[in-house]
């Protein structure tokens, strides 16, 4: 959300274009960082910010880090009273969420849809396929596992960052060797390979997913 405020006509463009826009936050902090006092409102306030530059309904969010987890686990119930329709924030792996979460779409109490970020692999060994995880397995492991989420009709959220088709980024200063490969492995050509992973795939949006799933 900061970054639609310091460039609102990116916004206004991107909605005109025909893609659907998701909230993301007001800021980029963790949500278990927040009070939920505070979560509340920067939901509320991000979904009519959003809505008023995009001349759209947002109905989609999704918590930076997949961070509704730990004390702010069951502050999803937040996300569904803001008139929310679907939440990608709850990752269904080590370190960003918890590996006994549902990997497939589902439904909490309350009718709000969760859509858990894709994973690979199942048991103590998974792999995020986004990130680098998208950048570095084996183009052809990738390409099957995006074709069997397809032939499942998944309704799995595609991540994609803007900077993972930079090449030329800086690297980030302080960052630790686990940040520094999450963001900098795999960037030769990615963008190039993406175009050839989504090849014959029909990508929607995750409002069209959720029209058809409805009921």
């Amino acid at each position: 959300m900061d970054q639609a405020r310091r460039h609102p006509a990116l916004i206004r463009r991107i909605a005109a274009a025909g893609h659907r826009i998701g909230l993301h936050g007001l800021t980029h902090r963790r949500i278990f960082e927040l009070d939920r006092g505070a979560f509340r409102q920067a939901l509320r306030e991000g979904k009519a910010r959003l809505e008023d530059l995009s001349g759209q309904s947002v109905v989609a969010h999704r918590a930076p880090e997949w961070s509704l987890r730990g004390a702010a686990e069951d502050w999803w119930e937040e996300v569904l009273a803001a008139g929310f329709q679907c939440d990608s924030s709850r990752a269904p792996l080590a370190l960003l969420g918890d590996p006994a979460w549902p990997r497939e779409a589902h439904r909490l109490p309350g009718g709000l849809w969760e859509l858990p970020p894709p994973v690979l692999w199942s048991g103590p060994v998974r792999c995020p396929l986004w990130g680098w995880g998208l950048r570095v397995l084996p183009f052809g492991v990738v390409r099957r596992a995006l074709e069997a989420l397809a032939l499942a009709g998944a309704g799995t959220p595609l991540v994609l960052h803007p900077w993972e088709l930079d090449e030329g980024q800086p690297a980030l200063p302080g960052a630790g060797p686990g940040h520094r490969f999450a963001h900098g492995a795999g960037l030769r050509g990615h963008g190039e390979r993406l175009r050839d992973l989504w090849a014959g795939f029909r990508l929607v949006s995750l409002e069209t997913w959720l029209s058809r799933s409805a009921g």
